[in-house]
């Protein structure tokens, strides 16, 4: 008995071995005849936007910052973050009491420089003129005495009736008379003629020099009053009543709100591809669900080095982006999210990015053929987020695998 059932207990290990075999040939089988479950994509065409995706910045199109001209201390602000202004509307004084008081002063010296000015006009000689006439006539009077006087003497000398020394005396008088006169004259048409050319002109030089100094004094009190450049938003202001302010100090800075673009740095490498007239998708946050749509106006001609998150020093262009639509959820200083399309294809042959796959450092997708797997090299174009482009190694309507992971190989079935 012990015999038999030992050999009892063999058989019917090798009856579970088997069916333990028959088994796992049965799991295999159904395995390969059943085929692997995946996600297939039938290759079609369509349209593609490549782009590219930065964070930017909204910025006012119309920027100022307003500098002080003046000096002194600040004695009043008017204006203040948020407040819409005007152009022209007085943002801050400076104090003006010094410039006031030299403003009489200069007022005051005009006035003195236009007396003397107009006391060498003519009519201002009108006294000096009658007293100088009346000495003219007053000298002839006495010339024609003299000349008579003298007429006679000369008779009488030659008569033999008047001695030679009361001749001559007579004629001394006359000619003394004659000198009077035409001294008298000459002073007449002096004063006619009013006061002279180089005294009329030094009082013109210093009323002139007067009328300069108040312009200037004028000029500087306009300077001790900020006013806005151009209608719009206060943005920032830099500055306090009650300090001292000097030439260029800046004190407000000031957008229109209601003109915006945004601002895109993109990568050197990358700046290659953008082209003035790109257009832009914009999104973000501030937008809700909204997407704004844009293009570029602007690339600088230079890069500026930027450190990244990470910590990285990057050289990046500055890329400006004009906004097409509403941009009243937007602000100076908001960030958005810029697509910038860099390429479009319309009609194209396109599959799922996540089909396409390095293998051997070539572009593969798997193909499926008969129901099972082969591997295709196919030639890559541009790409978007979702969808590359093919050029080459597939045709429209072929199945491939849309999501292959690490399990597939080639020459599985699929099911």
């Amino acid at each position: 008995m012990f015999i038999g059932g030992l050999k009892m207990k063999k058989k019917l290990k090798w009856i579970i071995a088997a069916v333990a075999v028959l088994t796992a040939g049965a799991v295999l089988y159904g395995s390969i005849t059943a085929g692997v479950s995946a996600e297939l994509y039938k290759v079609g065409n369509g349209d593609i936007n490549q782009y590219l995706e930065e964070t930017a910045q909204v910025k006012s199109i119309d920027s100022y910052t307003v500098y002080i001209e003046g000096a002194g201390r600040i004695t009043d602000i008017r204006a203040d973050v948020g407040d819409r202004v005007k152009k022209d509307d007085i943002l801050l004084t400076l104090d003006k009491t010094d410039l006031e008081l030299q403003l009489k002063a200069a007022q005051a010296g005009i006035a003195a420089s236009k007396a003397q000015l107009e006391s060498t006009e003519l009519k201002n000689y009108a006294n000096k003129i009658e007293q100088a006439e009346a000495a003219v006539n007053q000298a002839k009077i006495l010339y024609d005495s003299d000349k008579r006087n003298f007429e006679n003497a000369k008779d009488l000398y030659e008569s033999q009736a008047l001695s030679k020394d009361e001749y001559e005396k007579a004629r001394d008088m006359c000619d003394v008379a004659l000198a009077a006169l035409d001294t008298a004259s000459l002073q007449l048409a002096d004063i006619k003629k009013g006061a002279p050319d180089y005294l009329k002109n030094s009082y013109m030089a210093q009323f002139e020099q007067a009328e300069i100094s108040r312009d200037t004094i004028v000029n500087s009190i306009k300077k001790q009053e900020v006013r806005s450049p151009a209608d719009g938003t206060i943005i920032e202001r830099l500055v306090d009543e009650n300090i001292p302010a000097v030439p260029q100090m800046a004190a407000f800075i000031i957008e229109d709100t209601d003109r915006l673009e945004i601002e895109a740095n993109v990568l050197s490498d990358d700046i290659n591809k953008v082209q003035i007239g790109d257009e832009v998708e914009i999104s973000g946050k501030p937008l809700d669900d909204e997407i704004l749509m844009g293009k570029v106006t602007k690339i600088a001609p230079a890069a500026k080095a930027e450190m990244s998150t990470l910590g990285v020093s990057q050289n990046r262009v500055p890329v400006t982006i004009e906004i097409n639509g509403d941009t009243s959820l937007l602000k100076p200083g908001f960030s958005v999210d810029a697509k910038i399309i860099t390429a479009n294809r319309k009609n194209i042959l396109m599959v799922p990015d996540s089909s396409v796959f390095d293998y051997e450092g070539k572009s593969t997708i798997f193909v499926v053929e008969n129901g099972k797997t082969r591997l295709r090299i196919v030639e890559k174009g541009i790409e978007s987020d979702d969808y590359i482009e093919i050029i080459s190694g597939l045709k429209e309507g072929e199945m491939i695998l849309s999501k292959p992971d690490n399990s597939i190989k080639e020459g599985m079935r699929i099911k």
